[in-house]
Parts: structure tokens; sequence; C-alpha cells
């Protein structure tokens, strides 16, 4: 009986001490496995952390001048680092601006369209100063492009469909009011701006048919002559107007940036007879420095900043009469500035496209914006 018992305890031992071994044994392999996974789990930590650098070194190369290419747009946050956004915001001239679209889209860039130049993304529109590549390639940005920052009253008619995510935002948004208090003299009682196309000042030149050079043509007479005003004439030199109008039109050739705001302090109206013209950023700049404007009401884009405070609409050279005189009678009594200061701004048009794009975007930024509030241009 003891013998049994000695046996019976001798074989749970042995047992016990076999199981020991398996539990030791699977630790073992559950330690090594577990030391595996965070081996590789740092791996990829590491690999994703080299990713991230990669891309972030990308973007920041938009920074240079030489890594940005037209048709696109960059985008910065407030302390100027580029942000994982392009926009699109004219026709492809060439293949290399096609190929580096697809680039962005394959680097994991967030592109959008924004409707900056004619009638873009409608080449159906476009005239004869535009290259055969814009007019005929069949790149369909509107179905490529999803999400756009658009300003044509009707949409619709430019390629946009329900499938578009669109907003009103335009580039000639991004202004704060001019608070250099300048005193110039007023000069000139309107400036017209249009950059000549070649000595031979064609009415189907590229800046001609932008600017409308045909109606301003028009207009000069019944506002020079009829109405006594003393003109300034940008970019249209040696094309017969100094010889026309003598001393009540100065005309000068393409003026600097600088210069050119020091002229619009200058004149008491800006005058844009433009029709393809996606927003003139030249309406923004007169405004905010109180210059009124008087518009052409067909103008594509840029309609939306007139109102009684701001300007009048005209059609063509029947109608500027009645439009021009309203203008005049009332130039004591609005304030351009003001309107603008109450409705656009640089930080509010920041905060709007950061809120836009960080909601149509929202499946691909990965927090990217979490501590992003505002989002700018690279000028």
């Amino acid at each position: 009986m003891k013998y049994a018992f000695n046996k019976l305890n001798f074989i749970i031992i042995i047992i016990l001490i076999i199981l020991i071994l398996i539990i030791k044994d699977n630790n073992q392999d559950t330690i090594k496995d577990n030391n595996q996974e965070i081996i590789k789990e740092d791996n990829n930590q590491d690999t994703i952390k080299d990713n991230n650098q990669e891309f972030n070194n990308y973007l920041q190369s938009f920074k240079e001048n030489n890594n940005r290419k037209f048709p696109f747009r960059y985008f910065t946050d407030i302390n100027n680092n580029v942000l994982p956004f392009v926009a699109v915001t004219g026709f492809f001239r060439d293949d290399n601006a096609k190929n580096k679209y697809y680039e962005y889209i394959n680097k994991g860039i967030n592109v959008f369209g924004i409707t900056a130049y004619k009638s873009f993304p409608n080449k159906e529109m476009l005239d004869g100063s535009e290259g055969l590549y814009e007019r005929t390639n069949d790149f369909n940005y509107t179905k490529n492009i999803k999400n756009w920052l658009c300003c044509f009253k009707d949409n619709k008619k430019y390629g946009f469909s329900d499938y578009n995510n669109i907003i009103d935002i335009s580039e000639s948004d991004f202004y704060n009011i001019d608070e250099t208090n300048i005193k110039e003299e007023k000069k000139y009682d309107f400036i017209y701006i249009c950059n000549k196309d070649s000595d031979s000042c064609p009415l189907n030149g590229w800046n001609a048919v932008n600017r409308n050079f045909d109606l301003a043509l028009k207009c000069f007479p019944i506002m020079i002559n009829e109405f006594k005003l003393k003109g300034l004439i940008v970019g249209r030199i040696k094309c017969g107007l100094e010889e026309k109008y003598g001393s009540n039109l100065e005309v000068t050739d393409f003026l600097d940036f600088y210069t050119l705001q020091t002229k619009m302090h200058q004149s008491k109206m800006l005058f844009v007879p433009n029709i393809f013209d996606a927003s003139p950023r030249v309406i923004a700049e007169c405004i905010i420095k109180n210059v009124p404007v008087l518009m052409n009401q067909n103008i594509l884009c840029g309609f939306k900043y007139i109102n009684y405070e701001t300007g009048e609409f005209f059609s063509n050279e029947q109608d500027i009469r009645q439009s021009l005189t309203k203008l005049i009678n009332k130039m004591d009594k609005i304030s351009p500035k003001k309107w603008w200061s109450e409705n656009y701004s640089n930080e509010l048009c920041y905060k709007k496209l950061r809120n836009y794009l960080t909601d149509v975007f929202k499946d691909s930024l990965y927090g990217y914006m979490d501590n992003i509030d505002q989002i700018k241009f690279i000028l």
C-alpha cells in the first residue's frame, strides 16, 4: 500500500515537472513573440517617422519659388510651415503641369480647385488668346477635382455638378484694409489697368481680352470728353491714347506693385470694364484704400464686392453715363474701406479656408490640422 502511494506521488511529481516545463517554454515563446512584436512596432514607428519626415521635407520645399509651378498655389499656416494642400487655379499648359498634378496626388497631397483664371475650369469658353493645349486637352477638371473655391454665379454653367463641394471663396478675399493712412493727393479721376500685349496693341491680345480694352476704348470719350475726367491708363503706352486725349489722360508702361499701389491711392475710382477676369485682385486693392469701383456687371467674378458703399455697375458704353453719374454724386457719402473691414480680412478668410479644407479632407488629414486654425496662400 505504501509502495503504491509512493509510486502515485512520484507520478504526480513527474507530471507537475512536465507541466512546469511546458508552461515555462510557452512563457518564453510568448515573451519572444512579444519582444518580436515590440521590435516590429518600433520598426514600423521608425518607418512612419521616416516617411513623415520625408513627406514634410517635400512639403517645405515649396517655400522655394523654383519648386512651385503654374497653375498651382501652395499654402502655409501662420508660422509659414507649408501644409499638405495644393490648389489648381487654371488650365494645364503642358503635360509637365498635368504630370505634376498626378505627382501631388500620389504623394498624398490634398488637391482642390480655385476659379481664379478666366472661365476655368470651363475650357469651352476660352478665347483664341489661350494656347492650343489649354483649349484641347481632355483633362476633366470638375470630375477629377471634387472640392472647389468657386466665385461664379451660375456654377453649373462652368462644369460643376452636385458631385462637387463648392464654397464661395476667392483669392481676392484675402486682404486687410489699408491702415497706412497715406494722404495722397487725388491726381486722377479714374485709373484703368491693362498691360500691353505687343507694340501693335491688338484687341485680341491676352491682356486686351481679359481687361476688355475694346469696351474701354468706347468708354474713354464719354469719361474724358463728356464728363471731363482725368484718367490714368496703366500699361498701354504707344497705343494712340496719348495723342487722342492729350493732358486729360496719363498713360504709363507696366508699373511695379508698390508704384501701382501709390497710383491707386492717387485715384478717385477704379474703372473695370473686364468680363473674362475671375475676380481681379486690383478690385480688392482699391476698395481697401477707400477707392470705389465702376465695374462691368458681366464680369465673371468680383461682382460680390460691389454695392452702394463700394461702387456702381455698368454694362456698356450706352449705360455708363448713368452709372458714372451715380458714382460721382455719392463719392463723399460712401466708405468702401469700412464695408471691406466689416466683411473681409485676412484672419477671417484664413479661418474660413481652414474650416472648409479640414471638413472636405477630414478623412485624409490624420490629425495634421489639429493645432492649426488658419491657412494662407504662399504669395
